[in-house]
């Protein structure tokens, strides 16, 4: 005997944060980009990916990064099918709702979620980022930036 499957469309929001992560965002390869390249592709997930409450973010660090370092970042460990690609660590500073991080389930369960910094590692030969983190303030990135005179705010 075969069920019927419930017909469920994607909802128009979902529909609408598709066409606009689209609009603002093309994978690429970033293999042989620069840093400001990647950072730019950094800024531009970041606009596709979260609403921007106020001001315009930035890029306030960038450095080439392997798997093998990663776990000493404090952002915790990364793995891949096959060989590592090569990765880069990119830190986005601003005013973000990052609410969408959270599971969609949930999602009206929780008050708005604010961040001031975003950390990517993208794989460059993907283009993406292969691990995103927040932080509300510079205080949790520290370590990750190895910059002891980030503020608390």
């Amino acid at each position: 005997m075969t069920q019927n499957q419930p017909n469920n469309p994607p909802s128009q929001e979902r529909l609408e944060r598709a066409r606009r992560f689209e609009s603002l965002f093309q994978a690429r390869s970033l293999v042989n980009a620069s840093h400001e390249e990647v950072g730019k592709a950094a800024l531009g997930y970041t606009q596709a990916k979260f609403n921007i409450l106020s001001g315009a973010p930035t890029v306030a660090f960038t450095r080439s990064i392997t798997k093998a370092e990663v776990p000493s970042t404090g952002l915790g460990k990364i793995n891949f099918i096959g060989g590592e690609p090569p990765l880069m660590l990119v830190v986005v500073k601003g005013n973000f709702d990052v609410s969408s991080l959270a599971t969609p389930r949930w999602r009206d369960l929780k008050p708005r979620t604010q961040a001031k910094y975003i950390v990517y590692i993208f794989d460059l030969r993907a283009g993406i980022p292969c691990l995103t983190s927040t932080g509300a303030t510079g205080e949790y990135f520290r370590r990750v930036l190895n910059d002891v005179s980030l503020p608390d705010e």
